[in-house]
Protein backbone atom coordinates (compact mmCIF):
# COMPACT_ATOMS: atom_id res chain seq x y z
CA UNK A 1 0.00 0.00 0.00
CA UNK A 2 3.03 2.47 0.92
CA UNK A 3 3.78 2.30 -2.45
CA UNK A 4 0.84 2.69 -3.98
CA UNK A 5 -0.14 5.57 -2.02
CA UNK A 6 3.34 7.57 -3.06
CA UNK A 7 2.67 6.17 -6.99
CA UNK A 8 -0.56 7.94 -6.69
CA UNK A 9 0.51 10.80 -5.18
CA UNK A 10 3.03 11.52 -7.54
CA UNK A 11 0.65 11.01 -10.60
CA UNK A 12 -1.33 13.92 -8.74
CA UNK A 13 1.47 16.23 -8.62
CA UNK A 14 2.01 15.56 -12.10
CA UNK A 15 -1.49 16.49 -13.35
CA UNK A 16 -1.63 19.61 -10.98
CA UNK A 17 2.18 21.26 -11.76
CA UNK A 18 3.19 23.51 -14.33
CA UNK A 19 5.60 21.93 -16.73
CA UNK A 20 9.20 23.84 -16.37
CA UNK A 21 9.63 22.42 -19.56
CA UNK A 22 7.09 21.14 -22.53
CA UNK A 23 6.76 17.97 -23.45
CA UNK A 24 4.44 14.71 -23.82
CA UNK A 25 5.72 13.13 -19.75
CA UNK A 26 5.49 16.74 -18.44
CA UNK A 27 3.25 18.14 -15.74
CA UNK A 28 -0.07 18.83 -17.01
CA UNK A 29 -0.73 22.51 -15.25
CA UNK A 30 -4.43 21.31 -14.16
CA UNK A 31 -4.18 22.78 -10.60
CA UNK A 32 -8.27 23.22 -11.00
CA UNK A 33 -8.36 19.25 -10.21
CA UNK A 34 -6.52 19.31 -7.00
CA UNK A 35 -9.73 19.83 -4.64
CA UNK A 36 -11.43 16.56 -6.60
CA UNK A 37 -7.76 14.73 -6.67
CA UNK A 38 -7.48 14.72 -3.07
CA UNK A 39 -11.06 13.94 -2.01
CA UNK A 40 -10.42 10.41 -3.95
CA UNK A 41 -9.89 7.57 -1.12
CA UNK A 42 -7.59 4.99 -2.59
CA UNK A 43 -8.48 1.17 -2.10
CA UNK A 44 -5.86 -1.64 -3.09
CA UNK A 45 -7.27 -4.56 -4.64
CA UNK A 46 -6.33 -7.42 -7.40
CA UNK A 47 -10.01 -7.62 -8.32
CA UNK A 48 -9.64 -4.71 -11.02
CA UNK A 49 -7.11 -4.32 -13.51
CA UNK A 50 -5.69 -0.99 -13.36
CA UNK A 51 -8.00 1.77 -11.82
CA UNK A 52 -11.58 2.35 -11.57
CA UNK A 53 -14.00 4.31 -9.30
CA UNK A 54 -16.72 3.77 -7.69
CA UNK A 55 -20.33 6.83 -7.19
CA UNK A 56 -18.45 7.15 -3.57
CA UNK A 57 -15.48 8.57 -4.93
CA UNK A 58 -13.36 5.26 -3.81
CA UNK A 59 -10.65 4.50 -6.03
CA UNK A 60 -9.63 0.94 -6.74
CA UNK A 61 -6.23 0.46 -7.53
CA UNK A 62 -4.00 -2.72 -8.49
CA UNK A 63 -0.58 -2.61 -6.90
CA UNK A 64 1.06 -4.43 -9.48
CA UNK A 65 -0.22 -2.21 -12.55
CA UNK A 66 0.57 0.80 -10.55
CA UNK A 67 4.20 -0.29 -9.88
CA UNK A 68 4.54 -1.16 -13.51
CA UNK A 69 2.93 1.82 -15.29
CA UNK A 70 4.38 5.47 -15.74
CA UNK A 71 3.43 8.25 -13.41
CA UNK A 72 1.88 10.17 -16.23
CA UNK A 73 0.14 7.25 -17.53
CA UNK A 74 -1.45 6.81 -13.95
CA UNK A 75 -2.18 10.25 -13.64
CA UNK A 76 -3.64 10.38 -17.05
CA UNK A 77 -6.28 7.27 -15.65
CA UNK A 78 -6.59 9.35 -12.59
CA UNK A 79 -7.61 12.32 -14.31
CA UNK A 80 -9.77 10.00 -16.92
CA UNK A 81 -11.92 9.04 -13.45
CA UNK A 82 -12.07 12.11 -11.84
CA UNK A 83 -13.93 13.48 -14.52
CA UNK A 84 -16.41 10.92 -14.73
CA UNK A 85 -16.94 11.56 -11.06
CA UNK A 86 -17.01 15.65 -11.83
CA UNK A 87 -19.17 15.47 -14.10
CA UNK A 88 -21.77 12.70 -12.48
CA UNK A 89 -22.03 10.63 -15.19
CA UNK A 90 -23.44 8.10 -13.01
CA UNK A 91 -25.88 9.97 -11.76
CA UNK A 92 -27.23 11.18 -15.62
CA UNK A 93 -27.05 7.78 -16.63
CA UNK A 94 -29.55 6.69 -14.00
CA UNK A 95 -31.59 9.51 -14.81
CA UNK A 96 -31.01 8.02 -18.94
CA UNK A 97 -32.34 4.39 -17.03
CA UNK A 98 -29.52 3.43 -18.54
CA UNK A 99 -29.27 -0.85 -17.70
CA UNK A 100 -26.71 -3.10 -18.51
CA UNK A 101 -28.17 -3.59 -21.57
CA UNK A 102 -27.58 -0.03 -22.40
CA UNK A 103 -24.16 0.69 -20.85
CA UNK A 104 -22.03 0.27 -23.55
CA UNK A 105 -23.70 2.85 -25.57
CA UNK A 106 -23.82 5.59 -22.23
CA UNK A 107 -20.36 4.33 -22.01
CA UNK A 108 -19.29 5.37 -25.02
CA UNK A 109 -20.90 9.05 -24.65
CA UNK A 110 -19.63 9.27 -21.84
CA UNK A 111 -16.06 8.48 -22.82
CA UNK A 112 -16.16 10.94 -25.41
CA UNK A 113 -17.12 14.38 -23.17
CA UNK A 114 -13.99 13.27 -21.59
CA UNK A 115 -12.09 12.61 -24.35
CA UNK A 116 -12.80 16.00 -25.63
CA UNK A 117 -12.10 17.03 -22.31
CA UNK A 118 -8.79 16.21 -21.55
CA UNK A 119 -7.22 15.37 -25.06
CA UNK A 120 -6.32 19.20 -25.86
CA UNK A 121 -4.58 19.33 -22.55
CA UNK A 122 -2.73 16.34 -22.77
CA UNK A 123 -4.27 14.53 -20.65
CA UNK A 124 -6.17 12.00 -22.43
CA UNK A 125 -5.36 8.55 -21.49
CA UNK A 126 -3.70 6.92 -24.56
CA UNK A 127 -5.66 6.62 -27.73
CA UNK A 128 -8.72 4.44 -28.11
CA UNK A 129 -11.06 4.28 -30.26
CA UNK A 130 -13.19 7.83 -29.36
CA UNK A 131 -12.21 9.42 -32.76
CA UNK A 132 -13.02 6.76 -34.54
CA UNK A 133 -16.82 6.58 -32.75
CA UNK A 134 -17.01 10.53 -32.92
CA UNK A 135 -16.29 10.45 -36.19
CA UNK A 136 -19.03 7.92 -36.85
CA UNK A 137 -21.60 9.69 -35.22
CA UNK A 138 -20.96 13.36 -36.84
CA UNK A 139 -21.51 11.09 -40.33
CA UNK A 140 -25.17 10.56 -39.23
CA UNK A 141 -25.40 14.33 -38.55
CA UNK A 142 -27.06 13.41 -35.32
CA UNK A 143 -24.57 14.91 -32.96
CA UNK A 144 -20.98 16.48 -31.92
CA UNK A 145 -18.40 17.52 -31.53
CA UNK A 146 -18.50 18.91 -28.20
CA UNK A 147 -21.28 17.73 -27.24
CA UNK A 148 -22.84 16.78 -23.87
CA UNK A 149 -23.04 12.68 -22.95
CA UNK A 150 -27.18 12.57 -23.44
CA UNK A 151 -26.80 14.20 -27.19
CA UNK A 152 -23.73 11.57 -27.87
CA UNK A 153 -25.88 8.41 -25.98
CA UNK A 154 -29.06 9.30 -28.24
CA UNK A 155 -27.04 9.34 -31.59
CA UNK A 156 -25.03 6.36 -30.51
CA UNK A 157 -28.51 4.81 -29.94
CA UNK A 158 -29.56 5.06 -33.48
CA UNK A 159 -26.29 3.56 -35.03
CA UNK A 160 -26.35 0.57 -36.60
CA UNK A 161 -25.03 -2.31 -34.52
CA UNK A 162 -21.93 -2.63 -36.18
CA UNK A 163 -19.32 0.18 -34.96
CA UNK A 164 -15.73 0.78 -34.94
CA UNK A 165 -13.62 -2.14 -32.75
CA UNK A 166 -13.51 -0.96 -28.89
CA UNK A 167 -10.05 -2.82 -28.69
CA UNK A 168 -8.82 -1.79 -25.08
CA UNK A 169 -11.90 -0.57 -23.93
CA UNK A 170 -13.58 -3.33 -23.90
CA UNK A 171 -15.97 -3.22 -20.65
CA UNK A 172 -15.59 -5.88 -17.91
CA UNK A 173 -17.94 -7.30 -15.32
CA UNK A 174 -20.89 -4.86 -16.25
CA UNK A 175 -20.55 -1.39 -17.89
CA UNK A 176 -17.02 0.09 -18.74
CA UNK A 177 -13.73 -0.68 -17.65
CA UNK A 178 -14.04 2.51 -14.95
CA UNK A 179 -16.11 1.23 -12.98
CA UNK A 180 -19.59 2.66 -11.19
CA UNK A 181 -18.36 6.26 -11.36
CA UNK A 182 -19.64 5.90 -15.08
CA UNK A 183 -22.78 4.71 -15.11
CA UNK A 184 -24.00 3.29 -11.64
CA UNK A 185 -24.08 -0.07 -11.98
CA UNK A 186 -22.25 -1.89 -9.03
CA UNK A 187 -19.29 -4.10 -9.71
CA UNK A 188 -18.02 -7.15 -8.13
CA UNK A 189 -14.89 -4.97 -6.89
CA UNK A 190 -17.09 -2.39 -5.48
CA UNK A 191 -16.82 -2.13 -1.53
CA UNK A 192 -20.34 -1.45 0.19
CA UNK A 193 -21.34 1.87 0.68
CA UNK A 194 -21.06 1.33 4.60
CA UNK A 195 -17.60 -0.18 4.95
CA UNK A 196 -15.13 0.88 7.30
CA UNK A 197 -13.17 2.85 4.17
CA UNK A 198 -14.44 7.12 3.57
CA UNK A 199 -16.48 7.52 1.50
CA UNK A 200 -18.39 11.03 -0.43
CA UNK A 201 -22.12 11.90 -0.48
CA UNK A 202 -23.84 13.62 -2.57
CA UNK A 203 -23.49 17.12 -0.63
CA UNK A 204 -19.90 16.94 -0.05
CA UNK A 205 -19.75 15.64 -3.82
CA UNK A 206 -21.95 18.67 -5.14
CA UNK A 207 -19.92 20.67 -3.02
CA UNK A 208 -16.28 19.34 -4.49
CA UNK A 209 -17.89 19.59 -8.10
CA UNK A 210 -18.74 23.28 -7.19
CA UNK A 211 -14.68 24.36 -6.10
CA UNK A 212 -13.71 22.77 -9.11
CA UNK A 213 -15.36 24.51 -11.65
CA UNK A 214 -14.83 27.88 -9.57
CA UNK A 215 -10.82 26.92 -9.85
CA UNK A 216 -11.08 25.72 -13.59
CA UNK A 217 -13.22 29.05 -14.38
CA UNK A 218 -10.51 30.98 -12.14
CA UNK A 219 -7.51 29.30 -14.54
CA UNK A 220 -9.15 29.62 -18.01
CA UNK A 221 -10.04 33.43 -16.99
CA UNK A 222 -6.05 33.46 -16.77
CA UNK A 223 -5.38 32.43 -20.12
CA UNK A 224 -3.19 29.29 -19.25
CA UNK A 225 -3.46 26.23 -21.49
CA UNK A 226 -6.31 24.88 -23.73
CA UNK A 227 -10.05 25.72 -22.21
CA UNK A 228 -12.01 22.83 -23.50
CA UNK A 229 -15.53 24.00 -24.96
CA UNK A 230 -17.55 20.40 -22.86
CA UNK A 231 -15.85 21.11 -19.39
CA UNK A 232 -16.42 25.00 -19.72
CA UNK A 233 -19.61 24.67 -20.36
CA UNK A 234 -19.93 21.99 -17.24
CA UNK A 235 -17.99 24.30 -14.82
CA UNK A 236 -20.30 27.50 -15.98
CA UNK A 237 -23.56 25.36 -15.22
CA UNK A 238 -22.39 24.37 -12.02
CA UNK A 239 -21.10 28.22 -10.90
CA UNK A 240 -24.08 29.71 -13.04
CA UNK A 241 -27.18 27.00 -12.78
CA UNK A 242 -29.53 27.25 -15.68
CA UNK A 243 -31.87 25.35 -13.50
CA UNK A 244 -34.70 27.31 -12.74
CA UNK A 245 -35.41 27.15 -9.44
CA UNK A 246 -31.52 27.52 -8.30
CA UNK A 247 -31.28 31.55 -8.96
CA UNK A 248 -34.81 31.79 -7.94
CA UNK A 249 -33.99 29.93 -4.42
CA UNK A 250 -30.70 32.77 -4.54
CA UNK A 251 -32.62 35.69 -5.42
CA UNK A 252 -35.54 34.96 -3.09
CA UNK A 253 -32.68 35.01 -0.11
CA UNK A 254 -30.75 38.20 -0.94
CA UNK A 255 -34.66 39.71 -1.11
CA UNK A 256 -34.86 38.68 2.51
CA UNK A 257 -31.59 40.03 3.71
CA UNK A 258 -33.07 43.36 2.19
CA UNK A 259 -35.65 43.41 3.74
CA UNK A 260 -33.80 43.39 7.44
CA UNK A 261 -31.04 45.45 6.61
CA UNK A 262 -32.50 48.71 5.46
CA UNK A 263 -32.70 49.81 8.35
CA UNK A 264 -29.71 51.21 11.07
CA UNK A 265 -29.17 51.52 14.83
CA UNK A 266 -27.21 54.01 16.78
CA UNK A 267 -23.75 52.55 18.24
CA UNK A 268 -21.52 54.38 20.92
CA UNK A 269 -18.79 52.37 20.16
CA UNK A 270 -18.06 53.76 16.76
CA UNK A 271 -18.05 58.26 17.10
CA UNK A 272 -20.52 59.58 14.54
CA UNK A 273 -18.69 61.28 11.47
CA UNK A 274 -20.03 64.46 12.59
CA UNK A 275 -18.70 64.47 15.66
CA UNK A 276 -16.85 67.96 14.74
CA UNK A 277 -19.38 69.52 14.09
CA UNK A 278 -20.14 69.48 17.90
CA UNK A 279 -17.43 68.71 19.79
CA UNK A 280 -18.73 69.24 23.21
CA UNK A 281 -22.08 66.86 22.36
CA UNK A 282 -21.28 62.90 22.35
CA UNK A 283 -23.19 61.79 19.05
CA UNK A 284 -23.46 58.25 18.19
CA UNK A 285 -22.71 56.69 15.31
CA UNK A 286 -24.86 54.35 12.86
CA UNK A 287 -24.22 51.04 12.05
CA UNK A 288 -26.60 48.19 9.93
CA UNK A 289 -27.44 45.34 11.73
CA UNK A 290 -25.58 41.66 10.63
CA UNK A 291 -28.19 39.73 9.31
CA UNK A 292 -28.88 36.52 11.03
CA UNK A 293 -30.18 33.49 9.13
CA UNK A 294 -31.39 30.36 10.34
CA UNK A 295 -32.07 27.58 7.66
CA UNK A 296 -35.04 24.78 8.34
CA UNK A 297 -33.80 21.87 6.41
CA UNK A 298 -35.94 18.88 5.99
CA UNK A 299 -34.33 15.89 6.69
CA UNK A 300 -37.17 13.44 6.21
CA UNK A 301 -37.42 10.43 4.60
CA UNK A 302 -38.91 11.75 1.67
CA UNK A 303 -35.87 13.76 0.85
CA UNK A 304 -33.29 12.03 -0.80
CA UNK A 305 -29.80 12.82 -1.34
CA UNK A 306 -30.05 14.50 -4.58
CA UNK A 307 -32.74 17.10 -3.31
CA UNK A 308 -31.13 17.86 -0.30
CA UNK A 309 -27.36 18.05 -2.33
CA UNK A 310 -28.84 20.05 -4.30
CA UNK A 311 -30.63 22.61 -2.06
CA UNK A 312 -28.07 23.15 0.20
CA UNK A 313 -25.06 24.09 -2.17
CA UNK A 314 -27.45 26.66 -3.57
CA UNK A 315 -28.22 27.70 -0.56
CA UNK A 316 -24.72 27.75 0.53
CA UNK A 317 -23.77 29.55 -2.87
CA UNK A 318 -26.31 32.46 -2.27
CA UNK A 319 -25.47 33.21 1.45
CA UNK A 320 -21.76 32.96 0.05
CA UNK A 321 -23.11 35.94 -2.56
CA UNK A 322 -24.37 37.73 0.01
CA UNK A 323 -20.91 39.17 1.21
CA UNK A 324 -22.20 40.91 4.83
CA UNK A 325 -18.95 39.81 6.57
CA UNK A 326 -20.10 37.81 10.33
CA UNK A 327 -23.35 37.14 8.86
CA UNK A 328 -24.39 33.75 10.96
CA UNK A 329 -25.91 31.23 9.51
CA UNK A 330 -28.02 28.37 11.78
CA UNK A 331 -28.81 25.31 10.14
CA UNK A 332 -31.72 23.16 11.76
CA UNK A 333 -32.05 19.70 10.78
CA UNK A 334 -35.76 18.53 11.19
CA UNK A 335 -37.89 15.63 10.08
CA UNK A 336 -40.57 15.50 12.83
CA UNK A 337 -38.38 16.96 15.38
CA UNK A 338 -35.69 18.91 15.27
CA UNK A 339 -32.42 16.55 15.47
CA UNK A 340 -29.31 18.78 15.14
CA UNK A 341 -28.47 22.70 15.36
CA UNK A 342 -25.27 23.88 13.36
CA UNK A 343 -23.99 27.11 13.69
CA UNK A 344 -22.15 27.22 9.87
CA UNK A 345 -20.10 29.13 7.50
CA UNK A 346 -20.80 26.87 4.99
CA UNK A 347 -23.24 23.66 4.07
CA UNK A 348 -21.42 20.99 4.24
CA UNK A 349 -20.37 22.27 8.15
CA UNK A 350 -24.26 21.40 8.82
CA UNK A 351 -24.81 18.10 10.72
CA UNK A 352 -28.05 16.77 8.65
CA UNK A 353 -29.77 13.52 9.97
CA UNK A 354 -33.25 12.67 9.87
CA UNK A 355 -34.95 10.22 8.13
CA UNK A 356 -38.75 10.32 9.86
CA UNK A 357 -41.61 12.16 9.52
CA UNK A 358 -41.75 15.74 8.84
CA UNK A 359 -42.98 18.51 11.03
CA UNK A 360 -42.02 21.92 9.77
CA UNK A 361 -43.78 23.48 12.35
CA UNK A 362 -41.59 22.53 15.08
CA UNK A 363 -38.40 23.80 13.03
CA UNK A 364 -39.49 27.33 12.58
CA UNK A 365 -40.45 26.73 16.10
CA UNK A 366 -36.80 25.86 16.79
CA UNK A 367 -35.58 28.89 14.90
CA UNK A 368 -37.38 31.51 16.03
CA UNK A 369 -35.77 30.55 19.51
CA UNK A 370 -32.25 31.03 17.84
CA UNK A 371 -30.08 33.42 19.87
CA UNK A 372 -30.06 36.01 18.28
CA UNK A 373 -33.27 35.70 16.83
CA UNK A 374 -33.11 35.14 12.63
CA UNK A 375 -34.08 37.89 10.63
CA UNK A 376 -34.86 35.12 8.14
CA UNK A 377 -35.90 31.89 7.99
CA UNK A 378 -35.21 29.48 5.23
CA UNK A 379 -37.37 26.12 4.85
CA UNK A 380 -36.12 23.71 2.47
CA UNK A 381 -38.84 21.08 1.89
CA UNK A 382 -40.90 18.62 0.08
CA UNK A 383 -44.37 20.53 1.28
CA UNK A 384 -45.25 17.20 3.06
CA UNK A 385 -45.90 18.91 6.55
CA UNK A 386 -48.51 20.62 8.55
CA UNK A 387 -47.30 24.42 8.89
CA UNK A 388 -47.54 27.14 11.76
CA UNK A 389 -50.79 29.30 11.54
CA UNK A 390 -49.35 32.15 11.81
CA UNK A 391 -46.03 33.79 10.65
CA UNK A 392 -43.23 33.48 13.31
CA UNK A 393 -42.90 37.16 14.49
CA UNK A 394 -39.72 39.25 13.44
CA UNK A 395 -38.60 37.14 11.17
CA UNK A 396 -38.81 37.29 7.22
CA UNK A 397 -39.76 33.59 5.93
CA UNK A 398 -39.14 32.15 2.57
CA UNK A 399 -40.13 28.31 1.91
CA UNK A 400 -38.46 26.40 -1.48
CA UNK A 401 -40.51 23.54 -2.32
CA UNK A 402 -38.63 20.83 -3.48
CA UNK A 403 -39.63 18.37 -6.10
CA UNK A 404 -39.02 17.00 -9.31
CA UNK A 405 -40.93 17.53 -13.28
CA UNK A 406 -44.28 15.78 -13.13
CA UNK A 407 -44.82 16.10 -9.44
CA UNK A 408 -47.44 17.68 -7.75
CA UNK A 409 -46.28 20.97 -5.37
CA UNK A 410 -47.76 20.99 -2.38
CA UNK A 411 -48.99 24.47 -0.93
CA UNK A 412 -47.36 26.69 1.20
CA UNK A 413 -49.00 29.43 3.57
CA UNK A 414 -49.71 32.69 2.27
CA UNK A 415 -47.72 34.52 4.36
CA UNK A 416 -44.19 33.13 2.86
CA UNK A 417 -42.31 33.88 -0.01
CA UNK A 418 -42.80 30.49 -2.19
CA UNK A 419 -40.41 29.32 -4.22
CA UNK A 420 -40.78 26.23 -6.65
CA UNK A 421 -38.01 24.20 -6.84
CA UNK A 422 -37.98 21.71 -9.36
CA UNK A 423 -34.88 19.30 -10.03
CA UNK A 424 -34.39 18.93 -14.07
CA UNK A 425 -31.37 16.65 -13.91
Amino acid sequence: MPETASRLSAAKLWLISQATTPGADSPRDLPYLAHALYALDVVETTAVDGLSADVHWRVYANPIWVTDTDIPEIGRELAHLVWHLLMDHAGRARTMQVDPTTAEHWHRAAELTIHETLNPVGASPKPTTDDAVSAAIQRTGRAGPNQSAEQYYAALSRLPATLPDQGPEQPTDQGCRCGSCCDGLTRTSDLPADSDTDTIGQVEADMIRKQVAIDYQEHAAKGRGTTPGEALRWAKGITHPTIPWEPLLARAVRRGIGWTTGRAEPTWTRPSRRQSVTPKILQPGWRRPVPHIAMVIDTSGTIDDQLLGRAMAEVDGAIAALGIPGASVTVLACDAAVSAVTRVRKATDATLIGGGGTDMRVGIAAATQQRPRPDLIVVLTDGYTPWPTTPPPGSAVIVAILGRPGETLLGTPPWVTRIECVLRR
